[in-house]
C-alpha cells in the first residue's frame, strides 16, 4: 500500500474535525452538563442550607475538586460510547467503515479527540467556571488549583521538618511530577473505556467495568507473590536494620524501594497503554458488520 493510502496530512485534517463535530453532535449536550457538575453542585449546597435556615454555605476547595473529579469520572465512562459506541452498530457502523479514510487516520482521529481534545475541553471549562465561583463567591478566597498548591507546598514543607525519611519521600513527589502521573493514569482508563466502547454491542461501559475489574484481580493474584518474594529478597542485616529504627537503613531502603516501584510502575504503564491502543488499532481493522 503506497504511503499516501496509509496517511495523508490533508485528507487525515478534514477527517479530525469531522470526526470532532460527530462527537460533539453525539456528546456535546452530555459534556455540557458533566462540564457544569461543579457549578450545579456548588449552587445546590447552598440553596439547600439557605433553605435549612443555616444560610449560604460555600464548598470550599476541597470540596469543588470533589465535584471536579466525580465530573471527570463521568466523563471518562460515558464519552467513549457516546463518541464511537456507533462503531458497533451494523448500519452506522457499516457506513463509518466505508469512509474513505485509512484505519490509522481512524485510530489517531480516535486518540487526539479523545485522549487531548475533549479532556482539555473539559477542564479548561471546569477551571474557568470554578474561578468564575471564586471570584463572585466572597467567601471562597482560592481556586481549585491555587489551593491544590498551597496545600502540596504546605505538606512537602511540614513533612521536611519532621524527619529525613519523610523529606526523602516529599523530595521524590515533588520530582516525579504528580500532575503527569495523573494524566498517565487518565489515559489508561480513557483507552480502557473505549476499548470496551468498540468491542462490546450494548452495555458498553457495565461490561468494561467488569472486564478489567476481572483483569485486575487476575493481575493482582499474579503479582502478590512477585511482591512477597521482593521483600523476602532483602537480607537480614537489612531487616534487623529496619526493625531496629536505623534512620540511615530506613531512608535507603525507602530511596531503594521507591526507585524500584517506580521504575515497575513506569514499565506497567507504558506496557498497558501500548497494549490497548494496538488492541484499539487492531479492533478497528479487524471489525465486520
Amino acid at each position: 500500500m503506497e504511503t499516501n493510502n496509509i496517511f495523508s496530512f490533508r485528507r487525515f485534517g478534514k477527517y479530525l474535525v469531522s470526526d470532532l463535530k460527530r462527537c460533539i453532535a453525539n456528546f456535546g449536550l452530555s459534556f455540557l452538563v458533566i462540564s457544569l457538575t461543579g457549578l450545579i453542585c456548588y449552587l445546590l449546597v447552598g440553596v439547600v442550607s439557605y433553605v435549612s435556615g443555616a444560610g449560604w454555605v460555600s464548598s470550599n476547595a476541597l470540596a469543588r475538586s470533589l465535584y471536579l473529579w466525580i465530573a471527570f469520572a463521568i466523563l471518562v465512562v460515558a464519552m467513549p460510547s457516546k463518541c464511537y459506541g456507533f462503531i458497533t452498530d451494523r448500519k452506522l457502523g457499516s457506513n463509518w467503515l466505508m469512509l474513505p479514510v485509512s484505519t490509522v487516520e481512524k485510530f489517531l482521529s480516535m486518540l487526539i479527540n479523545c485522549l487531548v481534545i475533549i479532556p482539555s475541553a473539559f477542564f479548561l471549562c471546569s477551571f474557568a467556571i470554578d474561578w468564575l465561583i471564586t471570584a463572585i463567591d466572597p467567601q471562597l478566597h482560592s481556586t481549585i488549583i491555587g489551593s491544590g498548591m498551597e496545600l502540596f507546598d504546605v505538606i512537602v514543607a511540614k513533612a521536611s521538618e519532621e524527619s529525613e525519611v519523610n523529606a526523602l519521600l516529599t523530595n521524590f513527589i515533588t520530582e516525579n511530577n504528580i500532575i503527569f502521573s495523573a494524566i498517565d493514569d487518565s489515559m489508561i482508563l480513557i483507552l480502557a473505556f473505549l476499548l470496551g466502547a468498540i468491542l462490546f454491542k450494548s452495555q458498553k461501559a457495565t461490561k468494561t467495568i467488569l472486564a478489567w475489574f476481572g483483569i485486575g484481580t487476575l493481575l493482582s493474584i499474579i503479582l502478590t507473590p512477585v511482591a512477597i518474594m521482593l521483600v523476602g529478597s532483602f537480607d537480614l542485616d537489612t531487616l534487623n536494620a529496619l526493625n531496629s529504627g536505623d534512620i540511615e537503613a530506613v531512608t535507603t531502603f525507602a530511596q531503594d524501594f521507591i526507585s524500584s516501584a517506580m521504575k515497575f510502575d513506569t514499565i506497567f504503564d507504558v506496557t498497558l497503554l501500548l497494549g490497548m491502543e494496538a488492541a484499539i488499532f487492531m479492533r478497528l481493522k479487524t471489525i465486520k458488520h
